[in-house]
């Protein structure tokens, strides 16, 4: 196994800053355009992913994010009417709780995926050919601390 030297370790650093700075960057053109943060799109993108409607854990497990990370970004969500909490039906625990997009939820994601793609598409794909989209796919994959490695 290679040793954590300095070039490994400007990498790490380098990987993090720019993967940060173009999260920033798409974050100020969703700020600009819709008055709304990432982090609340990608609440409303993980809850659509997930059929619409699902329980706290599932969406925080869909972004890798704690739970109580994501119930505050819930909180806000809900106080703008574009999520509603509701009982789950679920007879062992009557304290389970699913979230579901509202019209209002499903109607602000559908137009700022839009925008979301378009952001995307300049400050990530345009920059790469396919065959580096692929590669960095690639390392993604074998990077992903919840993929088992193929021993293969």
């Amino acid at each position: 196994m290679p040793r954590l030297d300095r070039h490994r370790l400007r990498t790490w650093n380098e990987l993090q800053s720019v993967v940060s700075e173009i999260r920033r960057q798409i974050d100020d053109d969703l700020r600009r355009e819709w008055a709304v943060p990432i982090v609340s799109f990608e609440v409303l993108a993980a809850l659509r992913e997930l059929g619409g409607r699902a329980r706290p854990q599932d969406v925080a497990a869909t972004m890798r994010l704690p739970r109580s990370s994501v119930s505050r970004r819930l909180d806000r969500l809900e106080e703008e009417g574009w999520i509603a909490r509701h009982r789950g039906i679920d007879a062992d625990d009557g304290r389970a709780v699913e979230i579901e997009l509202t019209p209002r939820g499903r109607t602000l994601w559908r137009e700022m995926n839009v925008s979301y793609r378009r952001a995307v598409q300049a400050r990530f794909a345009n920059m790469l050919a396919d065959d580096e989209i692929d590669v960095v796919a690639e390392l993604s994959q074998r990077l992903d601390p919840t993929v088992e490695p193929d021993d293969g």
